[in-house]
């Protein structure tokens, strides 16, 4: 009987063999990265105002090393001025994927570098979710400067507030929550606003100013450095955000989502018309970042 052996086809014996030395390796060393964790918000000054130096660097440090570093943006976007992402390893192998990656679930804090000179800041909101978390996203602001007393409030700013009033108090009697102005605004909010907490005609106000064809016409200061987002409600109770228009916007131009004020300047807003079937918006209330 005569046997036939079938050609030999050495391209695929060898397609053949690097894929079975591929999912060899694989076995061996699983893919290490995890998500990165994506760290934004805004680094404000001792008086409140977002950096606008574009030399500023925020870093993040863990484990006695910096993990991530990103320089401060001016205007990078609505409410930020800075964006980082962490770099993760899974876990899943005893050494890092590189030498900069962190484990999840390792704690870091944050400081700010400009001009050589680091910075610690003295405030960090979201100061309890400060451990990496694969694929998290989470906002935290800073604010520079020096807090003697430790309530959340720079004494630049409140020194400066003290000699608007009189100079006759200290430190301690300006507290966050109280009212220094009678405005009906807390001493932190006006902080963050920029709004000034002596006089109460300069509160954080949002108007009603007027009707046009394309919907209520919304007033309020923008000051420079914030940024700005319109919510609406038809019960108080559940808010959404509203797209508006400003005066100079072109007719056929899409509504805008925010306003990141470049300068101090009284806007005209315009509200946008709600999606055909959502209900309509009966109060207004205005978010400043």
């Amino acid at each position: 009987m005569n046997l036939r052996t079938a050609p030999r086809r050495p391209g695929l014996i060898r397609f053949a063999g690097w894929l079975a030395s591929l999912y060899a390796s694989g076995a061996l060393l699983a893919f290490p990265p995890a998500p990165h964790h994506l760290v934004f918000g805004v680094v404000r000054d001792e008086l409140g105002n977002p950096l606008n130096s574009s030399s500023a660097e925020v870093l993040l440090e863990a484990v006695g090393t910096v993990a991530a570093r990103t320089t401060v943006i001016p205007g990078m976007e609505p409410g930020a001025n800075y964006r980082l992402a962490i770099p993760l390893d899974s876990g899943v192998t005893p050494d890092l994927y590189r030498p900069t990656a962190l484990r999840p679930i390792v704690p870091f804090r944050m400081h700010v570098r400009i001009a050589g000179a680091s910075y610690l800041p003295i405030e960090m909101t979201g100061a309890a979710n400060l451990w990496t978390r694969p694929g998290a996203i989470s906002r935290v602001d800073l604010t520079l400067g020096v807090d003697s007393d430790g309530d959340g409030l720079p004494d630049a700013w409140e020194q400066a507030l003290i000699q608007m009033l009189g100079g006759e108090i200290a430190l301690a009697d300006i507290r966050p929550a109280d009212d220094a102005d009678g405005d009906g605004i807390s001493n932190l909010d006006e902080y963050l606003a920029g709004t000034y907490a002596f006089d109460p005609a300069d509160g954080f106000v949002l108007d009603i100013a007027a009707m046009s064809d394309r919907g209520p016409v919304l007033e309020f200061m923008a000051i420079r450095g914030r940024s700005y987002v319109i919510h609406g409600s038809e019960d108080m109770i559940t808010w959404t955000p509203v797209p508006f228009f400003l005066p100079t916007d072109a007719s056929d131009a899409p509504a805008r989502q925010g306003y990141p004020a470049g300068e101090t300047r009284l806007i005209r807003a315009a509200a946008a018309s709600p999606e055909t079937g959502a209900p309509a918006w009966r109060f207004f209330k205005l978010e400043v970042r």
